[in-house]
């Protein structure tokens, strides 16, 4: 088996709660068939006022958590991180 066969994507979006912008990461990856499965779900990780702060945050998280977990990490064209 490879060691890391599959590439992953990051999706940031933020979620609006309270006023402010809520970042949370979904780092997910497609098998070998294109069907899509989530690696991680990061759950609530800080509240910004601004959206792009917010997606920003999440998706740097998310780098750093497949730096940590995964090694060398692919990243799928589409990708959504800024």
């Amino acid at each position: 088996m490879d060691a890391y066969p599959a590439a992953f994507r990051i999706d940031p979006t933020p979620r609006r709660a309270d006023g402010e912008y809520i970042a949370h990461a979904r780092i997910s990856c497609s098998d070998h068939d294109g069907r899509e499965y989530d690696v991680h779900l990061s759950g609530d990780l800080a509240g910004f006022d601004l959206r792009e702060d917010a997606i920003r945050f999440a998706a740097d998280w998310a780098t750093e958590w497949l730096e940590t977990h995964c090694g060398s990490c692919q990243w799928q064209s589409g990708d959504r991180r800024t």
